[in-house]
């Protein structure tokens, strides 16, 4: 399994200004990490950075001995959510999340056993177009963990969500925590996030500040 993710001074400058500004963090295998910060503190281009999707100008990312960029191309072995994946609405959520099996390989009980860790297996022959925005958040996360990944790496999942929504998330976190898999959550209220994570940053206009 892997995990130990190391990011050594990353710098991402676009039309002159610093949206990564020297960004250094350690995230031990098997921990959740937390990190916070507004909704322009440049939380979401780190992630990207962090898991090879956005190419910086300076510094390097370190997966278990391996360099982005140099040695892998992308962290494997991750469960990803950034920003908001388009489903194709007239489809059922199974049907979305089993297309997404049939390409990597997983089989239809990993779908069903995804869609019933988010609450969502009774539901699962609704078409999308019919779900609410709780709904298809918590499909969002589904396809994160339906290849059961040693890495979790969510762009705030927490957002704007239910009661409901949030336990189910929660969860996720929990039984992936168990199951030793290294965790990296980001959100803009601390308060939410704290209680999940081993240790939490702070980001401030493309800078670690806390």
């Amino acid at each position: 399994m892997i995990g130990h993710i190391q990011a050594k001074n990353i710098l991402k400058i676009i039309k002159g200004k610093y949206i990564l500004n020297n960004v250094s963090i350690q995230l031990e295998r098997g921990k959740c990490y937390g990190l916070v910060g507004s909704s322009k503190s440049g939380k979401t281009m780190f992630l990207r950075a962090l898991c090879g999707l956005m190419k910086v100008d300076k510094g390097e990312v370190v997966v278990d001995g391996k360099r982005i960029g140099y040695d892998i191309d992308f962290i494997g072995e991750t469960g990803l959510l950034i920003g908001s994946p388009p489903f194709l609405e007239k489809l059922s959520g199974f049907e979305n999340l089993y297309a997404l099996a049939n390409i990597r390989g997983t089989s239809e009980g990993k779908t069903k056993e995804a869609l019933a860790i988010v609450g969502l297996l009774d539901e699962r022959d609704k078409k999308v177009q019919e779900y609410s925005k709780d709904m298809k958040q918590r499909l969002r996360i589904a396809q994160a963990i339906l290849e059961k990944p040693s890495i979790l790496i969510l762009d705030d999942p927490f957002c704007d969500l239910n009661k409901e929504s949030i336990i189910y998330i929660e969860k996720v976190l929990f039984l992936y925590k168990k199951r030793g898999s290294t965790i990296f959550i980001t959100g803009r209220d601390r308060s939410v996030i704290e209680p999940l994570c081993h240790k939490v940053f702070e980001m401030k206009n493309g800078k670690i500040v806390g």
